[in-house]
């Protein structure tokens, strides 16, 4: 039988930042995203532009799914501890619901979904008490990780997709400039 593959520690890039700053820049991806992709018309959106690299479009339903496993996730930190957090396999995601076939308006409404999924677990962290911050679950690729190592995970997953969509802009000829809200990324 062959060994289990050891779980790698859970970055502690952001372990020195304050927990509400990191809640501001889990709280600010759906608009910064929503700013990034403005004014890109279907075919900017749907552009290869990066060799076996996901398009703006894909991006953005990415997020919008990611975020729906990381909503479960951080609901079943703070309610039930200890136990297992799901996991998902984003490239069968992304050819399973075929991103790349998704029209305008059903990229939008990923956004809003997207939008959505963030407010209210944003508004759900920011009533939890200190002590619940060290709750954990057992993540499939982290192992044991925090409610705030969660937060951590999410408020960088945002800025790290939104750098991803402003190299896709340069790369279109249409370059927006917006600051990044993290000193470097998590992993």
């Amino acid at each position: 039988m062959t060994p289990a593959a050891p779980v790698p520690a859970f970055p502690d890039v952001y372990r020195d930042l304050p927990t509400d700053r990191l809640l501001a820049v889990f709280g600010a991806a759906p608009s910064r995203i929503a700013r990034a992709i403005e004014g890109l018309a279907p075919a900017e959106l749907s552009a290869r532009l990066v060799p076996d690299k996901w398009t703006i479009q894909e991006i953005v339903c990415h997020v919008a799914d990611s975020e729906t496993c990381g909503a479960l996730r951080i609901r079943l930190t703070l309610a039930q501890p200890g136990g297992p957090l799901p996991a998902y396999d984003q490239d069968r995601f992304a050819t399973a619901l075929a991103y790349a076939d998704f029209d305008e308006a059903l990229v939008r409404e990923t956004l809003d979904l997207f939008t959505r999924l963030r407010t209210v677990s944003g508004r759900l962290l920011s009533r939890v008490p200190e002590e619940a911050w060290s709750r954990s679950g057992r993540h499939p690729q982290w192992g044991e990780v925090t409610l705030r190592q969660l937060l951590e995970l999410y408020a960088d997953h945002g800025e790290r997709h939104l750098s991803q969509i402003l190299d896709r802009r340069r790369a279109l000829g249409r370059p927006l400039a917006m600051d990044a809200l993290l000193p470097e990324r998590l992993y």
